[in-house]
């Protein structure tokens, strides 16, 4: 299955210390130490790991800042054009359900196809956050 891609936007990346076992394509965001995570629902995300890491590792993180739309993996529900608008949660670190409990995500559009996947903006980002020094690569 796809992984969360970014579609739009311009890519900033970092090299972290990773907390956790990450896969590349996961959403990600910082734990209490300020080490990088594979991310959970209705929690500030940092961005898309850009590869797999595990706690002994450093993970490199493609940096969301607001409006950077990506292409998201739908593993619960099916992508409509009513969905359009509506918000989405994360189901695991690198896929959406189609439930509005936590609205992690706004889903902006989608292919007209392809009812696994659509596209969409993270609502809560950790851009910005003190100490991130962005590399545009």
């Amino acid at each position: 299955m796809t992984k969360i891609q970014r579609r739009t936007g311009e890519r900033h990346v970092i090299v972290k210390n990773s907390a956790g076992t990450i896969s590349a394509g996961d959403a990600v965001q910082y734990d209490e130490a300020g080490e990088i995570i594979a991310a959970v629902t209705a929690k500030e995300v940092l961005g898309i790991a850009l590869e797999d890491a595990t706690s002994s590792t450093t993970v490199t993180v493609d940096v969301l800042r607001p409006g950077d739309e990506c292409v998201f993996p739908i593993e619960t529900g099916t992508m409509a054009a009513g969905e359009i608008g509506n918000e989405a949660d994360l189901n695991s670190p690198d896929g959406l359900t189609l439930t509005e409990s936590n609205g992690d995500v706004v889903i902006t559009d989608w292919d007209g196809v392809t009812t696994s996947q659509c596209f969409g903006v993270f609502k809560n980002l950790a851009h910005g956050s003190p100490g991130v020094n962005l590399q545009t690569t």
